[in-house]
């Protein structure tokens, strides 16, 4: 594993002693899985928090229509599910999918409670992934429901550097390939982005 289980963002700063205690006395369960896996799917009920402690996942929903866009992408250390475990519905509203190979711990439910009660610094990290993960959710719903296309293409550029890929970044932005390239032409031509041989890049001069 590249991360013990104390490595993760829920167990910063806890009373270690006090964590083992109750980590000792509750049903851990640990869980690899390879590139492709999947690891929960939209729809189904979610019981557990997920601790990522080994590779990276992506988020993928898909409408009733049938479209599919990746939400988000994760990398050890990270919590999954924080914000649908204790949810009235309860459900995963997305699809988990290993995009490297991964070690996952998964803490139920009650026994999620039972370490929240016990140290206050596990209730107050948990309080603030929930946060992030929170205005995270609320960040991509302005880019999907209130930005331009030019517009999401520029913070996903911003976020990650660059464009390598068009139908990766296409799946990711929820619009089809075409589409994402003409964006892309129009931006290049106005000097907001640069293309290299393979990839496209902010212009610094913008």
């Amino acid at each position: 594993m590249t991360h013990d289980i104390f490595d993760m963002p829920l167990f910063r700063n806890c009373d270690r002693v006090t964590a083992e205690n109750i980590l000792g006395s509750i049903p851990e369960k640990f869980a690899t899985y390879r590139k492709g896996d999947f690891i929960a799917m939209q729809g189904y009920a979610c019981n557990s928090l997920y601790l990522l402690g080994e590779g990276s996942v992506y988020a993928r929903m898909v409408s009733e229509e049938g479209k599919e866009f990746i939400l988000d992408t994760l990398y050890a250390p990270e919590a999954l599910a924080s914000a649908f475990v204790f949810s009235t519905d309860r459900i995963f509203p997305v699809t988990i999918i290993a995009s490297a190979d991964c070690g996952i711990w998964k803490i139920n439910r009650d026994s999620l409670k039972k370490l929240l009660l016990g140290d206050r610094e596990i209730l107050s990290n948990y309080l603030k992934i929930i946060s992030d993960h929170s205005m995270f959710l609320s960040r991509r719903l302005s880019e999907f429901a209130l930005q331009t296309l030019s517009s999401r293409i520029i913070s996903y550029v911003t976020r990650n550097g660059q464009i390598d890929n068009l139908q990766e970044a296409a799946f990711i932005l929820g619009v089809a390939r075409p589409s994402l390239s003409r964006a892309i032409s129009q931006l290049v031509s106005q000097g907001i982005l640069d293309k290299s041989e393979n990839s496209y890049v902010l212009n610094d001069n913008k």
